[in-house]
């Protein structure tokens, strides 16, 4: 497919929001409440809940939400699962993640595999760093809104060398990949009194200067106030900021294909009628290109799966082992009569 430009034009995405702060912030009630005011009407809420179904305290409370129970290991892969589950189940319009620092420092997370990795330095770090990073982008491209709870903690830094080193303080930060907390359009750290924490600039250093407590487009943040709970209100504004641009429903139909046949399937039967007849005549290139995109997944589940094979295993080239490195496993795609039409009209 070649290359096209265009002239730069904002376009409806969906929006990523990350609440963070420590035990009893409020984090899950403040983004049940987001999520009431998010979402459109006839659209569903979805939450994958790792914290031993707490989720559950907030049922019939906030608002209505189907749930997901996220048991350990947590790896990237399973958290792929758990968001896929939804994705294909189609109807959802915003997942809450609750929590996603597990994927970092929970049993199985990225931490845990480094650490139990035969490998030392940095290679230790490139599976799991690869296999985080292949999720992240998952969730970047996901037709969905999605609020990611994170957890926080007290950052700390060596200061000086030999008998003059000391350990110091660098302010609260999310538990979660450094970089990841960057990829938020909209991200807000919440204290004590479930509120959003703003930082005075008279005030000494609480949180790490490279990561801001409170972040957002300026139109989201007129809603987001200090003294002020995160509500359905704040909800509405994210909503309102996200719709306020022209809708491209080519791009939108691309971008599900682009996640395979099954994400396709649950992007569709969440459309309206006059959605899908906009859509059907370009359903053959939304075939081809779901076709290329669970090729892909295929080959890259197929690598992860001999990587880890390799990883338990003693090195081939170390040693008198005498072991060979196995053949790389073939995934395949059974064929379907139609991926779309024939098992999305089902759904209308």
């Amino acid at each position: 497919m070649a290359f096209q430009i265009k002239p730069a034009q904002r376009t409806q995405q969906p929006i990523l929001i990350s609440l963070w702060g420590g035990s009893f912030t409020g984090k899950t009630y403040s983004a049940l409440r987001i999520a009431r005011g998010l979402v459109e009407p006839g659209k569903k809420v979805g939450m994958i809940d790792t914290e031993n179904r707490r989720g559950l305290h907030y049922a019939g409370k906030v608002c209505d939400f189907d749930h997901l129970q996220f048991d350990p290991p947590f790896t990237p892969e399973r958290y792929i699962e758990a968001y896929r589950a939804f994705e294909h189940a189609g109807g959802y319009g915003c997942i809450i993640i609750d929590s996603a620092s597990h994927v970092w420092e929970g049993e199985g997370g990225v931490l845990d595999q480094a650490d139990s990795s035969r490998y030392v330095g940095i290679k230790k770090w490139q599976s799991p760093k690869t296999s985080f990073k292949r999720m992240l982008n998952i969730f970047l491209r996901s037709p969905m809104h999605i609020i990611f709870l994170l957890r926080s903690k007290m950052g700390v830094a060596q200061e000086g060398r030999g008998k003059e080193a000391k350990i110091v303080s660098t302010g609260l930060e999310p538990i979660f990949e450094k970089n990841g907390i960057f990829e938020m359009t909209v991200s807000v750290l919440l204290g004590m009194d479930h509120k959003p924490m703003f930082q005075p600039q008279s005030e000494r250093l609480w949180c790490h200067p490279s990561i801001p407590p409170v972040k957002a487009p300026d139109e989201i943040l007129r809603s987001i106030l200090p003294g002020e709970y995160l509500n359905e209100e704040v909800g509405a504004a994210i909503r309102s900021w996200g719709t306020s641009v022209e809708r491209d429903i080519a791009d939108e139909a691309r971008r599900a294909a682009s996640r395979g046949a099954d994400a396709f399937r649950g992007w569709w039967s969440g459309l309206s009628q006059d959605d899908k007849a906009m859509v059907k005549p370009m359903v053959d290139e939304m075939r081809e290109i779901a076709a290329r995109a669970d090729e892909e997944m295929a080959r890259l589940e197929a690598d992860e799966e001999t990587s880890t094979t390799l990883e338990d295993q003693p090195d081939p080239f170390v040693g008198t082992s005498g072991q060979e490195p196995g053949d790389r496993p073939v995934t395949t795609i059974a064929p379907e009569k139609d991926p779309f039409l024939a098992n999305a009209e089902a759904h209308a």
